[in-house]
């Protein structure tokens, strides 16, 4: 059996979605780059990547974050199905985020980035 990469050259994909010629919003790294898309995103997914926390443990780890850019920032990482808000019962409400499965997968991809950029 051949490896897939054998006939390719390193580094791009062996899929039909990446023989286009104009980004198109249905391509996986379009779709990367989009969930990671905006200052401080990369910081808000490495606080999650090391487990759940609150509004407020998020904004003492990043505390030169502001309010408004840390809720825009976890709304859409809920939006793109990367993080979950889960609200607790009580008073006051407690709610906690937590990185998806499919959110976990970005710690790999966000140590490329690191790795990459290192050079």
């Amino acid at each position: 059996m051949t490896h897939p990469t054998v006939g390719h050259r390193a580094g791009l994909p062996d899929d039909p979605r990446a023989a286009v010629r104009e980004p198109a919003p249905d391509c996986p790294v379009e779709i990367a780059l989009a969930v990671l898309h905006g200052r401080w995103t990369t910081l808000v997914v490495r606080e999650l990547l090391r487990g759940d926390r609150s509004y407020s443990e998020l904004a003492e780890a990043l505390p030169r974050l502001s309010d408004k850019v840390l809720s825009d920032r976890l709304a859409q990482l809920v939006g793109a199905g990367v993080a979950e808000r889960e609200r607790r019962p009580g008073w006051p409400p407690r709610v906690r985020y937590a990185l998806t499965p499919r959110g976990r997968r970005l710690g790999p991809v966000l140590q490329a980035l690191w790795d990459w950029g290192s050079l």
